[in-house]
């Protein structure tokens, strides 16, 4: 398939997001957008100039299409994900994959029995400091990872916005999976599989149960190595930073900033550099996520983040919440 025609599920500001880059892609058509607010299907029909729906089922009684990209609400993602594989559709499912791990496998089993493609848009691992520290590992420069520290925290809110969909906890689900999806993702790029979790969810503010939450979980790996993960919006200074450490060095960076590496060995060579000189020449991580899926639908080969990385990701952020209720260690994978 030379020529992919692809509709846009949820026309908010992530789909346009994704769309902006897909629409760079070579092979990539946008050919409808779907969302069951007036407001944003005419204001995308103006910008995109293609057809529009108010559902995904309407949208598929058209069957011009061979793709979806789904960028609805969390809570969403499994049943428009099911439906577009159950019509035969390849699928681009934005983060989070899907609030509870029986979502997640439905949604990969409804795009296997299907033959479709399921991509999982866990872009953070296609960031230019993000990518450059898992290069790093790959190529065996920093060793044997053995211990990391990543942090991504605020100051506490009420609230996300007036009226918004992220305040609703049964449509977002938790911290960890509207934004911390993309640090356990990273983590496991980096340390492989997970084995078990310890964690702590501290709340702030039990008026606003969402966005003033401290969480932290330690995940262990098969290879014994651990990582820390303190999320959420509970400090007034904040700090988003990473750290790093194996055999061979470490790294630390503070992404769109700064970027470490130093070796242990003072033969080595070392890395101090700018976030910008990172970044020179390496894909925009939209367009590269995309670009992938289209490209495994034209040659029929595997997705480079499929459902199964998806659900992996859902499981360390579910392990989380159950160690910090139950005040014990889990062991993954969970019972299910």
């Amino acid at each position: 398939m030379s020529q992919v025609k692809v509709a846009l599920v949820g026309c908010g500001g992530m789909g346009k997001s994704l769309i902006s880059q897909l629409k760079t892609v070579d092979g990539a058509e946008l050919v409808a957008g779907v969302d069951p607010f007036e407001t944003a299907r005419e204001a995308f029909a103006e910008e995109y100039g293609v057809p529009v729906f108010e559902s995904l089922t309407a949208l598929l009684a058209e069957g011009n299409l061979d793709a979806v990209v789904v960028a609805v609400p969390n809570s969403g993602h499994a049943p428009n994900t099911i439906e577009a594989a159950q019509a035969g559709k390849h699928v681009f499912c934005e983060k989070p994959m899907a609030l509870t791990l029986a979502d997640c496998q439905a949604m990969i089993d409804a795009c296997a029995d299907a033959g479709v493609k399921l991509q999982i848009g866990q872009v953070l691992r296609y960031l230019p400091d993000f990518r450059q520290a898992i290069e790093l590992v790959e190529d065996g420069t920093l060793g044997v990872p053995l211990h990391g520290s990543i942090c991504r925290y605020g100051p506490p809110k009420d609230k996300w916005a007036d009226g918004h969909w992220r305040d609703d906890p049964s449509v977002v689900g938790h911290n960890l999976f509207e934004v911390s999806v993309h640090e356990i993702d990273f983590a496991r790029c980096i340390f492989g599989k997970p084995v078990a979790v310890s964690g702590w969810d501290i709340s702030f503010d039990p008026k606003s149960p969402l966005w003033a939450n401290a969480t932290t979980g330690v995940i262990e790996f098969e290879s014994g190595a651990i990582c820390l993960l303190t999320e959420g919006n509970f400090n007034a200074i904040g700090r988003s930073e990473v750290e790093l450490s194996g055999t061979a060095g470490s790294i630390r960076f503070h992404w769109g900033n700064d970027f470490v590496f130093k070796p242990f060995s003072e033969e080595a060579e070392g890395l101090d550099a700018k976030s910008g000189e990172i970044a020179e020449g390496v894909e925009n991580g939209v367009r590269r996520e995309t670009r992938e899926w289209i490209e495994a639908i034209q040659n029929d080969t595997p997705t480079t983040i499929p459902g199964e990385d998806g659900m992996a990701n859902i499981e360390i952020a579910l392990a989380i919440l159950e160690a910090s209720k139950t005040k014990t260690r889990v062991e993954l994978p969970l019972k299910r």
